[in-house]
């Protein structure tokens, strides 16, 4: 559960990703490569398109932790629903020999 669903319900949180989605104000941004660095008070995540950087992200470690079970829980419900294993970026690159 996210800290967002502590507070407001399910629908209550559907309508605010519906409006931000929707939103010319927030910025989308894609993604298929993250690269992470670790300071002393938090950590930060460069994310990038086919190796060129797009966004840098910054969270608190609380925060950080907090995303990487959330989507861990999601990618596993999905893997189990589809009976599909996701495979791993390096794990992808390995196969492919680009390791």
């Amino acid at each position: 559960m996210s800290e967002t669903e502590n507070t407001l319900g399910k629908d209550d949180v559907m309508d605010v990703f519906k409006k931000a989605s929707e939103s010319k104000d927030i910025p989308k941004i894609y993604f298929n490569g993250a690269t992470l660095f670790l300071n002393p008070g938090d950590s930060s995540m460069l994310l990038s398109v086919n190796e060129s950087p797009v966004a840098v992200i910054n969270m608190s470690f609380t925060v950080a932790k907090s995303v990487a079970a959330l989507l861990g829980s999601m990618i596993a419900d999905v893997e189990e629903k589809t009976g599909n294993k996701i495979m791993l970026t390096e794990d992808i690159r390995t196969v492919l020999g680009m390791k």
